[in-house]
């Protein structure tokens, strides 16, 4: 029996090789299954995750799209609004400088006809008042008609624009602080 052992080794050694070959090739294949399946999956994962963020992005997007749309409206309707109030205290202005000049007219009147009585006075040979304290408050009411009128109009401006700037301001913090908080407003 040995030497028909002997005599078979060859076959009995291929026969050995063969199966481990092929034991070999089974393994290779299932892990070559496992990889393809695992790559598969992989694949599947990443594009799941490539919609997703795009999805979000997206989201993210338009989010930000409608927050900056309603900054933009507030800050084009604050600006109309600063606009309104700024004409409106120019029209101010122009009706305070034309009453101003009503009283500055009315005083002129005033001022002639008290002149012309005192000179009437002294035509009679009574005694004349002066008239130069007169004209100096006619000139000093004047200047501080005129004065009063220059820094009343400073003030309106000046307001019209802070409270513009305010609320530009209240806007944009508006704005980050839903953008920071993840709403559209």
């Amino acid at each position: 029996m040995l030497t028909t052992l002997r005599a078979n080794a060859w076959k009995y050694t291929a026969i050995a090789l063969g199966l481990s070959l092929g034991f070999a090739l089974v393994m290779q294949t299932l892990r070559l299954a496992d990889a393809r399946l695992e790559t598969a999956h992989t694949e599947n994962t990443l594009q799941t995750e490539r919609t997703t963020a795009a999805r979000a992005a997206l989201i993210t997007s338009e989010r930000y799209r409608k927050l900056g749309d309603t900054h933009r409206d507030e800050i084009a309707q604050n600006d109309t609004a600063a606009q309104t109030a700024l004409a409106a205290a120019d029209a101010g202005r122009a009706r305070a400088v034309a009453a101003g000049n009503r009283l500055q007219r009315d005083l002129a009147d005033y001022l002639t006809q008290h002149r012309t009585a005192a000179q009437a006075r002294a035509a009679a040979g009574q005694c004349a008042p002066d008239t130069a304290p007169a004209d100096l408050l006619a000139d000093m009411l004047r200047r501080a008609d005129d004065r009063a009128g220059e820094l009343a109009h400073v003030a309106d401006t000046a307001r019209t624009r802070g409270l513009a700037c305010e609320r530009a301001y209240d806007s944009a913090r508006t704005m980050m602080e839903a953008a920071q908080n993840g709403k559209a407003e």
